[in-house]
């Protein structure tokens, strides 16, 4: 039976983020390092030692791509973690004088006073935070969201969720793609009211993508049934509603699509006949994320088709469901005039696996093509996780689905990857759209 996994960041970064670790309110187990915080209005400082417990925990939070060193590596365990976190330079009340009545941006490490913020400061920046001209707001929210996709030890929880409220709508909509992976049940509220209410349809998108996010949740049982329902409520709401506008539907599409109600399929393909370009092209992208097998014959046909919009999602969609017949069509597309279709193609190499594709990446990441040859080695990187004997596939193909699935099932489930779907060409009006394949596709673009 398909099983979902996490995809790549749903805001179109073409590199994958790196686990982060929870927020300070987060339930469940997770290294806290407010111990080592020493401002007031950041998280209560604690007792600076780690036990064996908290060092386990730090290891789970860290992963693979860090290695706890013991004394003999670095004489003291302790002092080389502390290098790693998070040392603000200025207490908060002072960043805030500064940011409201100093010309510019502070230094980075300055900014760092508003990570992992206690509730005391969080209820402090809330009632100086407007007071801060808008474009210093915006810089400094855009800077962090960006910092934070590299440091595991910056959190921004409490901070954008007091962005989250700005008068400013382009402040408003960077904390909701900061807040993408933060997966607190408290933000369903806030996001389904920007979602229903927000007088600007980008802020309204995003709102839709995050909810995506509990959505996945539900499905992989980490989040209580009622909470995910109640996401997946208000994306239905909107989809369903086409005075809606066509830029926030889409992303509820693209976010439902985790679902594993019966009905999420017959809205996935009602997108993909739909006459919008942009509506097909976020079918496909929901196909891939639904972890449906039956849909590997129609990607791997949108592979061909002249809009490059098209081919770079469904590049993604062959590779999120290992589409191993598409293998030589991807092996194509990494010539691609796009960038975008040779990036979504090392993407779904790297996920699909095979001599070829090794082989292939290899050669990508060896070329002097920098961006290129950077996920390449990302994407092998990944091939060789998944291809150990102890890894769990994702895609059980030897027993049926349930028995939800309509009569012509066994037909879908037992149809060969390799057996093209088919679409006409007579209703891409590329004139429209200009995804004609001269400009290139900007993944974040939403329609109007």
């Amino acid at each position: 039976m398909a099983k979902h996994r996490r995809r790549r960041d749903p805001n179109r970064q073409d590199e994958p983020k790196k686990p982060r670790r929870s927020q300070p309110d987060a339930g469940g187990e997770s290294f806290d390092s407010s111990r080592f915080e020493r401002d007031q209005y950041n998280s209560d400082p604690l007792d600076d030692s780690l036990d064996d417990e908290d060092l386990r925990r730090l290891a789970e939070a860290l992963g693979d791509e860090f290695e706890v060193v013991g004394p003999e590596d670095e004489g003291d365990l302790e002092t080389a973690f502390i290098v790693q976190t998070i040392m603000p330079t200025v207490s908060l009340e002072d960043l805030l004088n500064r940011l409201i009545h100093q010309e510019g941006v502070p230094p980075l490490e300055e900014l760092y006073a508003l990570s992992d913020l206690s509730l005391q400061g969080a209820d402090l920046l809330r009632r100086r935070w407007e007071r801060i001209p808008v474009q210093r707001r915006r810089a400094v929210v855009a800077e962090l969201v960006a910092l934070a996709d590299d440091d595991l030890f910056l959190l921004l929880g409490r901070m954008l969720r007091v962005a989250l409220s700005d008068s400013d709508a382009q402040v408003r909509q960077t904390a909701v793609k900061g807040l993408w992976e933060d997966g607190q049940p408290d933000l369903i509220g806030p996001l389904v009211q920007l979602l229903h209410n927000d007088p600007e349809i980008g802020v309204r998108a995003a709102a839709a993508t995050a909810l995506g996010g509990f959505v996945l949740a539900g499905e992989l049982e980490e989040l209580d049934t009622a909470l995910a329902m109640r996401a997946e409520e208000a994306l239905l709401g909107i989809l369903t509603d086409t005075a809606q506008p066509l830029g926030v539907r889409r992303r509820a599409l693209e976010s439902i699509a985790y679902s594993g109600e019966a009905g999420v399929r017959q809205l996935i393909e009602d997108g993909y006949y739909s006459p919008d370009e942009a509506m097909r092209v976020s079918a496909v992208f929901a196909m891939g994320r639904s972890a449906d097998v039956r849909w590997r014959g129609l990607v791997r046909a949108e592979l061909q088709n002249p809009s490059a919009a098209m081919r770079a999602e469904a590049a993604f969609a062959c590779g999120e469901l290992e589409a191993h017949g598409a293998l030589n069509d991807l092996l194509a597309l990494l010539d691609d005039l796009e960038p975008a279709v040779r990036r979504a193609a090392i993407f779904a190499l790297g996920r699909i696996g095979g001599s070829d594709a090794r082989d292939a990446l290899e050669a990508v990441m060896l070329s002097d093509h920098g961006e290129e040859a950077e996920a390449a080695e990302q994407a092998l990187e990944e091939m060789a996780f998944y291809a150990d004997p102890e890894a769990v596939s994702l895609f059980d193909e030897s027993e049926d689905e349930d028995a939800e699935w309509e009569e012509d099932a066994d037909a879908w489930y037992d149809m060969d990857d390799r057996e093209l779907g088919e679409y006409d060409m007579g209703e891409y009006d590329m004139d429209d759209d200009g995804a004609d394949g001269d400009e290139e596709y900007d993944p974040d673009a939403d329609g109007e």
